[in-house]
Formats: C-alpha cells, sequence, structure tokens
C-alpha cells in the first residue's frame, strides 16, 4: 500500500511507503506516472489496444498544447470556450456524453452528467493497432505528457526523484496480465477546482495499465459519510433522475420523445434510454403515466440553470428562495465560505433541519461568529427554524452503497428513541399530509402530486413506511409493463422494451442474512450500484405474502393477507415546530421533548423567557434558569410560538407557502410569547 498524502497520518504509519506531496500537485505527479509508463514500454499492449481508444485516429486538425502554447485547438478568446469540433476522431463525429448533448446551448448545462459519449457511425474508421500513427490517440497522449519527468515531479511536488521511481515502478510490477492495483481518492482529490482532472488523470493511467475492468483494479472514491455514493445513486442532486439519467431542461425538453432523441445514445445501455425512463415515471405516477400523456413526462420539474449548492446560497441572499431543507448536512460550517451560507439562512422564510443533534446550522440565528459581531441580530433574522430529530442508521432499514458500488441490505435493530424519525418517515408522511390537503383539488398544477403512487406498507406505532417496497419500485417494471412485485422474475437478457424497462442495474446475490436466504429484494447481499441505467440480470422469488394495495386521490389503504401489517392511511404527525431552536433540555438523548423558547436576543444573555405550561409572559420571565446542555445531545422537537416579521406576498407569485406551524400571538418582531 502507498500513501501520498502531504500530512504523515496513521494511514501512512501503516502503509509500506509514504509519499509526501504538495497540496494540489497532483496533476504533475500522475502525469510523472503516466509518462514513466509510456516511456518504459510498461503498458500493457493487449488491452490498451482491445479496450480503449489508443489505435484511434483523431482529426488531422487537431492541435495539442505543445503546438499552441498551452492550448488546445479550437480555443476562442472572446468567449473563453472551446469549438470542439478538431478534437473528434477522423471521418466521423462522436456523440457527445449522453444528457450532454445540449451542453453549448443551455444554461447549467455544465452541471448536467450522463454516461459517455457513443459513437453515432458505429466504430471508427482509422485505426492503427500497431500505435505508431502520429494521430492515434496513443501518440498524442504520449506527446501530451512527455513534459512531466522525475525532474520536473521533483520540482513541482516536492516529491523526492528516486521516491517518485519507486512509486511508478512499485505500480508497474503489480499490474499487467496476472495482477491488478486499484486507486482510492477522497476529498483530497474531488474538493480541489481540478479535482476532475485528478481523477481523468487516474483513469487514464489505470486504462494504461489494464487495470479498469478486472477484479482487483479501478479507481475507489472514499467517502467521508456512510453511503454518500448511494445518495448520490438514488440520487440526491439537483440535475439527476434515479439511474444518472439528466433532469430535463425547460426550454429543450418539451416531449418525451424529445428528451429521448437529445441524451440517449445509440450504443451501450443508454441505447434503453426510453425504456427507463418509462419505467421511472410509471414507478412514480402508475396507472396515471400512459403512453397518451407520454407517461406524465410533463410533470417532471424542469431546470433552467445551476441550481447548485453555491448558486442556490446565492439566490437566498437576494431573496428569491422563501424555504430550505437541510438533511445530514451542515452548510453553516461544513460548506466553504460558511459565513455566506449564514447569512443566507437569516433571509429565509423557514428552515428546517433533520439531524441527530443541533446543529451550527439549527443555531446560526444565536450561535454563529456573526451574531458576536453584529452583523447579524437574532431579534431581525426572520427564518423561522424547524429542528426535528433523526433516526441512526441502526435505527431504521435501508441500504449502503460501499466504495467498489456495492449495495449492501442493512436491517434496523433498534428502535428510534423518543421522537427521532427515518428520512424515510419524514418525506412520507409529509407527502401523504400534503396530499390529504390536496384532495378533492381540481387544479391542474395538483395533478402531479396527487398521481404519485403514494402507497407504501407502513408498519408499527409510528408508521414508519416499508424501505422494502421502495426498494422493489426501484426495480421498475418487466418487459411486459408489469410492476415487479413480490414475486416478480426479472427479465435476464436484453435491454428493456421501450414501452416498459427497469430502473435497476442489479445482479442479486444470496444473502447471509439470518432472514433468510434470498427470498426477495428486501433479502439482498450485495447488489450493484451506481453504473447508471443497465437491464436486471438476475433475480429472486419470495413466498411472502404480496399486499394487495388500493391507491386513491390523496390517500392510499392496503389490504393484506398472510399476516402481513394491515397498511393504514399512517399517524397523524404532529407539528413539531420551534420559532428559534433551543439547545436540548438535557444532554440525555431519551428525555422527551420539553416546550421551551429561547428569546434571547443575543449569545451572551442566551437564556429561557418562556417554559411550557406557563401562564403569562411574566410567569415565563421568572421561570428557572435552564440546565446545563450540550449540543451533542441528540434533539427533541420543541413546539413554541412566536410572531415573526414576515415578508410580503410576491404579486406574480402569490402568498408564499409555509410549513404549518404553531399560531403566533400578535405582537412587534422581537416580542416572544408562549
Amino acid at each position: 500500500m502507498i500513501h501520498v498524502d502531504s500530512r504523515f497520518t496513521r494511514t501512512s504509519a501503516l502503509a509500506d511507503l509514504h509519499v509526501p506531496i504538495r497540496a494540489g500537485s497532483d496533476i504533475a505527479f500522475l502525469g510523472g506516472i503516466v509518462n514513466y509508463v509510456l516511456e518504459h514500454d510498461r503498458y500493457f499492449r493487449e488491452y490498451v489496444v482491445a479496450y480503449t481508444n489508443a489505435p484511434v485516429i483523431v482529426d488531422e486538425g487537431f492541435r495539442d498544447t505543445e503546438d499552441l502554447d498551452g492550448l488546445f485547438s479550437g480555443y476562442n478568446p472572446e468567449t473563453c470556450s472551446y469549438d470542439t469540433s478538431t478534437w473528434q476522431y477522423q471521418d466521423m463525429e462522436v456523440a457527445a456524453s449522453a444528457g450532454q448533448r445540449e451542453l453549448q446551448a443551455t444554461a447549467g448545462g455544465g452541471e448536467r452528467h450522463g454516461s459517455h459519449g457513443g459513437l453515432s457511425g458505429g466504430r471508427p474508421p482509422h485505426t492503427d493497432p500497431t500505435l505508431q500513427h502520429p494521430r492515434c490517440v496513443f501518440q498524442l497522449l504520449r506527446k501530451h505528457y512527455r513534459r512531466y519527468t522525475p525532474e520536473l515531479v521533483e520540482q513541482v511536488c516536492g516529491v523526492p526523484k528516486d521516491l517518485f521511481l519507486e512509486v511508478a515502478e512499485a505500480l508497474c510490477a503489480n499490474s499487467g496480465r496476472e495482477r491488478t492495483s486499484t486507486f482510492c481518492y477522497a476529498v483530497g482529490w474531488t474538493q480541489h477546482t481540478v479535482g476532475v482532472q485528478y481523477i481523468r488523470t487516474a483513469a487514464i493511467l489505470q486504462l494504461l495499465l489494464g487495470n479498469i475492468g478486472r477484479p482487483g483494479g479501478g479507481i475507489m472514491a472514499l467517502r467521508g459519510h456512510a453511503s454518500i455514493q448511494g445518495s448520490t445513486d438514488i440520487p440526491t442532486l439537483y440535475n439527476l433522475l434515479p439511474g444518472y439519467i439528466p433532469m430535463p431542461h425547460a426550454k429543450l425538453h418539451q416531449s418525451l420523445e424529445e428528451y429521448v432523441e437529445l441524451n440517449s445514445s445509440p450504443t451501450g445501455y443508454w441505447g434503453g434510454m426510453r425504456g427507463y425512463l418509462v419505467s421511472l415515471l410509471k414507478a412514480w405516477w402508475g396507472a396515471a403515466a400512459t403512453a397518451g400523456n407520454d407517461f406524465c413526462f410533463d410533470y417532471l420539474p424542469r431546470i433552467n440553470q445551476d441550481h447548485s449548492t453555491y448558486q442556490t446560497t446565492l439566490a437566498m441572499l437576494e431573496g428569491r428562495v422563501e424555504g430550505f431543507f437541510v438533511l445530514g448536512e451542515n452548510p453553516a460550517v461544513g460548506s466553504a465560505n460558511s459565513g455566506l451560507h449564514r447569512k443566507a439562512l437569516a433571509k429565509l422564510d423557514w428552515l428546517v433541519v433533520r439531524d441527530f443533534v443541533e446543529t451550527e446550522t439549527a443555531a446560526f440565528w444565536y450561535d454563529a461568529p456573526e451574531i458576536e459581531t453584529g452583523e447579524l441580530r437574532t431579534e431581525e433574522i426572520p427564518t423561522e427554524v424547524f429542528l426535528l430529530p433523526a433516526a441512526a442508521h441502526t435505527e431504521k432499514d435501508g441500504s449502503f452503497t460501499n466504495t467498489q458500488r456495492l449495495l449492501q441490505w442493512h436491517h434496523q435493530a433498534v428502535e428510534p428513541p423518543g421522537d427521532s424519525r427515518s428520512e424515510l418517515w419524514f418525506m412520507y408522511h409529509l407527502g401523504r399530509i400534503i396530499r390529504e390537503k390536496l384532495a378533492g383539488s381540481t387544479a391542474e398544477r395538483d395533478r402531479p402530486v396527487l398521481d404519485l403512487t403514494w402507497d407504501y406498507p407502513t408498519t408499527g406505532t409510528i408508521g414508519e413506511p416499508s424501505a422494502d417496497a421502495v426498494l422493489r419500485e426501484i426495480g421498475g417494471w418487466d418487459a411486459e409493463g408489469r410492476r415487479c412485485p413480490a414475486t416478480c422474475s426479472w427479465p435476464t437478457t436484453g435491454p428493456p422494451s421501450a414501452a416498459a424497462g427497469s430502473t435497476a442495474a442489479a445482479t442479486p446475490r444470496r444473502s447471509t442474512s439470518r432472514r433468510g436466504a434470498c427470498p426477495g429484494p428486501s433479502r439482498l447481499g450485495w447488489r450493484r450500484s451506481g453504473a447508471g441505467p443497465g437491464p436486471t440480470t438476475a433475480g429472486c422469488s419470495t413466498t411472502e405474502p404480496r399486499p394487495t394495495q388500493t391507491a386513491s386521490r390523496g390517500r392510499s389503504a392496503s389490504a393484506t393477507s398472510g399476516g402481513t401489517p394491515s397498511r393504514a392511511s399512517g399517524p397523524a404527525m404532529t407539528p413539531r415546530t420551534s420559532k428559534r431552536t433551543s439547545r436540548p433540555t438535557t444532554s440525555h438523548p431519551r428525555t422527551p421533548p420539553v416546550g421551551r423558547l429561547f428569546g434571547a436576543t443575543s449569545r451572551s444573555s442566551c437564556r429561557p423567557t418562556g417554559w411550557a405550561g406557563c401562564t403569562s409572559p411574566a410567569a415565563c420571565a421568572t421561570g428557572p434558569s435552564p440546565p446545563t446542555t450540550s449540543r451533542m445531545s441528540r434533539p427533541s422537537p420543541i413546539r413554541c410560538t412566536a410572531s415573526r416579521p414576515t415578508r410580503p406576498a410576491s404579486a406574480s407569485n402569490g402568498p408564499a407557502t409555509v410549513p404549518t406551524r404553531a399560531t403566533a400571538t400578535p405582537g412587534p418582531p422581537s416580542t416572544r410569547t408562549c
């Protein structure tokens, strides 16, 4: 194991070799290894010729940085962008990556993702298997990386030449026909502005050595939190649908067929994009999604620009965002320019934070550097904060996606304490209540919500939705256009049909779970994830009782057989709201919630001015002193009332909709009542 890090850490102590490197110089380090592999003929020739584009001849108009003083051909200094027409293979045009074909035409296009590019004209017509043609990809690569000598690496990276050569030789010796090596990276690469170049350079190196697509090879992304990769696969990114299908654009994608034409690829799994997308739409809108209405394609939200974290933060500062959900994140300290984030939070009408403890994001209104300096004043912040306790992974069913993109199912070990709830519970019951409030609505804008297949079974006294049912829904619809139930026999060959499709790309394996060996999706052991759309390759059957579900507008119900718990409409979700989140009432995580209101105007004077059960503000003001608390305690949801400055409704958008909360007593903006 070789550990390349600016610091000497515990990982360094366990590694066979530690390589100290200047922060931000990884491109030169990796480029040096690429050059070493090429100049010493240490690449896996048979693999490179057969499985990469190295033999393909590039258009004669292409010029490298060595020819144009650091720039590639096609650069336009006025627009600071490239015309990539000379970057194509000779006598053919390579399609843009699926999901990126409209990059040159749309705002925010650079934030879109998809599969690798397709070859619309078939295989490249001009190749040189000998790798000697001066314009073949291999020779252009060799020319480009020739500058990265061991001496340059030493100068740029601070890595001694002998140490660098030891690393390069060790990697080459452990790669090839009989052996493979893998790269593992973390935020030391991804958080750099040139992080994409780091990872692409590593991909070039691994392809040269034959370490892609073989056991023990690859490039592994080490994540800082459990299943962050799985969160991306689901996905939680604003510009992706499940399976890395790009979000439709507001102006370009007016119909399903137009969307598929612009984003699919004629080769690979993405050739079945229509089937995957239809499967997804059927999973979400069920019987309402038909061929006659484009399978509810119009129900999907559209994007028209960059809606990523920092752009949203700027929009918050400008008053264009009224509410914000923060689930398992802490932007008040965890994002770059955290001061900007805290000031943006102070511009919101409401903020919902779900976490194990009261984070800095939940406490920004009274405990932040800007409060100390006077840049923000608590009594002038209009944001109403809702702090809701979350369940840990041991307290809910679900899945993890590990570094190798393998999905492992895990079962709930203990019940969540107090009022802690899973994200699935929160989102499901929030959606259920919204649907109930919209029941009977004839407004066209409400149809996407009312037509949802919001029919997941629930169990237990708190009405926890079945994560198992969600997993089965991800399995999509089979090749005959039927929803895959518990007893579904998934197709084993070929892409899904255009009318059906499948959103899954998984191979279930037998599980060693004590609950049984592979009786269905909920008992899966390891399973592929994050590889983009693709046909399901295998499946299992189960003898579990299958619920018979009946959905109606705004509500759902289920009749079951064989002892399966009945599906009710779910428990009423008591509003757990707080005007200004307070610190937890005690350091013990199992303490039931206490309705206490903090009315301080600054951190130095932060003390309670109201207690649950008091009959007047005067009585509240003379209440007992608060117990000593710790931010590391699990919070209890707190219900308080407070008047707050209200933002005028927009004339164009109508009155703003905010979460249900306790009724405020009229009074001046700084008044706190109980």
